[in-house]
């Protein structure tokens, strides 16, 4: 049988397999990573950006602290219908009064199919909280809306 035969049959195979993978099989995990935080040109308020892809969520923080500052301790937990996302900030080095722009990302992997707010505090001023929609110009082949979700347009500070 000729090797390009089966290579439909693999990919159909393949797509089926992975239709049926709606519910993740293994617990939350999460990997963190920043970068250096950089001068802010003007004054900008704390952002959260989350993105989803199947049981796959990524979340792009950018943070306003003081020049020097680290973020360490990064940690998740899913609450309900909320992902809280938090970092602890290392002390300001003396005299540090210049604001930087501390930029994030949490990975998480295997994240429950259920609508869901992420939330991010630093511990030092109110979580910043940004809801999700389904992707406007993506049109999946099913009703799965885990199939692709990006941030609605605003987020709120509590």
């Amino acid at each position: 049988m000729n090797k390009f035969a089966l290579f439909p049959v693999a990919i159909a195979l393949a797509a089926a397999s992975f239709a049926f993978a709606d519910t993740p099989t293994e617990p939350p995990k999460m990997t963190f990573r920043d970068v250096k935080a950089e001068p802010q040109m003007s004054a900008m308020a704390d952002k959260v950006t989350p993105y989803r892809f199947e049981d796959f969520v990524l979340v792009i923080i950018k943070d306003t602290v003081l020049c020097g500052q680290k973020a360490t301790n990064a940690s998740f937990a899913i609450k309900g219908n909320q992902i809280a996302l938090h970092y602890e900030l290392t002390p300001a080095p003396p005299g540090a009064t210049t604001k930087c722009t501390l930029a994030s990302e949490f990975k998480l992997e295997n994240v429950p199919h259920r609508d869901l707010t992420v939330s991010f505090s630093d511990g030092t001023e109110a979580a910043t909280v940004a809801s999700m929609q389904k992707c406007p110009n993506y049109n999946p082949k099913t009703d799965d809306v885990w199939q692709c979700l990006v941030p609605a347009t605003k987020a709120t500070s509590y």
